[in-house]
């Protein structure tokens, strides 16, 4: 993990009343009817339970685009960004410009009640980001007894107490992932059964709540070691199809094997090989999602030649084999598709 820390203005006491559908964010810079018709084709805010809004943007810009925004809520933010990269400058009171630096593959959390900023987005790239904003009162009621798990600065808010605002950045666990691409597809397939995009939603907040909460043994590597193991874990995910072996990684890194085995069960949860597995069905789960493969195609993309040991590995993971997954895949978003006509 890579949390980054920013200084902004003092958090209000958050009040019980939970907002309904007012606009998380507004941008003055789409300042004609055209525009803001346009871009709202691209990025798109569900009102779900209440105190919970999802927001969604879908887009491939065919020139640099830059976006203004600003945001006088109350709500707690929590961004999963899935294909592309992006700066977001942050503009506030205490520290002034803060640039952030998003990539596929990460995630960050952070309240900031009232701010301005801007997006840089590249010409031609695609760009998959979608944030859960929560009130502090939902969000203290769903976690319960387990408040005291939180990361000490969200702790302060949700429990009205006066607070520096703060911004966390982390990588997406596998777990995190997964998850958040099927929010992000249930969404974009406008499943009509809204307690599975609640839930999808509720459970995405829990397993991105945890990320933090485990942090404290990491603390023990130092950071160029943290460095070294974040670098290997980005390597093993771009050629998780054919990775290279524990022998080439070391000779690489100039890190010993053991070590290496051991900053990966520190650093993510799981040894090296562990690690690759999952991520490997995870992505199998995000393209059965997508629904532009069949189960062997989705098996080689991920570096499965036999298709045996692919649905093997994948029951054991998810309980279900992958024919049976993506059968159901599809018969339900035909049936959501008729519905709708």
């Amino acid at each position: 993990m890579r949390p980054i820390a920013a200084s902004v203005p003092v958090c209000p006491p958050c009040s019980n009343s939970v907002p309904r559908s007012n606009s998380v964010r507004n941008f003055p810079s789409l300042n004609s009817a055209d525009r803001a018709a346009w871009f709202g084709r691209l990025w798109q805010q569900e009102q779900l339970s209440s105190g919970l809004i999802l927001t969604v943007l879908d887009a491939c810009f065919s020139h640099d685009f830059s976006l203004e925004f600003t945001k006088n809520n109350t709500l707690i933010d929590f961004g999963f960004f899935l294909e592309g990269s992006f700066i977001n400058t942050v503009d506030t009171l205490a520290q002034g410009s803060v640039e952030l630096k998003n990539g596929a593959g990460e995630f960050g959390f952070g309240c900031v009640p009232n701010m301005c900023g801007s997006v840089r987005f590249p010409a031609k790239r695609k760009i998959r980001i979608m944030h859960i904003h929560v009130h502090p009162f939902t969000l203290r009621t769903l976690l319960g007894r387990d408040m005291e798990q939180v990361t000490p600065c969200l702790l302060k808010v949700l429990e009205n107490k006066r607070c520096s605002g703060f911004v966390r950045q982390h990588r997406q666990p596998p777990m995190v992932q997964a998850v958040a691409n099927e929010l992000f597809y249930g969404v974009k397939n406008s499943a009509d059964f809204r307690m599975y995009i609640e839930g999808k939603a509720m459970e995405l907040l829990a397993l991105s709540l945890a990320v933090p909460s485990n942090a404290g043994p990491r603390t023990a590597l130092c950071p160029k070691l943290r460095d070294i193991l974040h670098a290997i874990r980005e390597e093993l995910e771009e050629r998780h199809a054919a990775p290279p072996t524990l022998s080439e990684l070391s000779d690489q890194y100039h890190l010993p094997i053991a070590n290496m085995q051991a900053g990966f069960k520190t650093l993510f949860g799981m040894s090296v090989f562990a690690f690759i597995k999952e991520y490997r069905l995870q992505r199998a789960k995000k393209f059965f999602a997508e629904g532009n493969m069949n189960v062997s195609e989705v098996a080689w993309n991920i570096g499965y030649t036999n298709l045996s040991h692919f649905s093997a590995a994948y029951k054991k993971r998810f309980g279900v084999l992958p024919k049976a997954y993506l059968k159901a895949l599809r018969e339900h978003l035909h049936t959501s598709s008729g519905q709708r006509r």
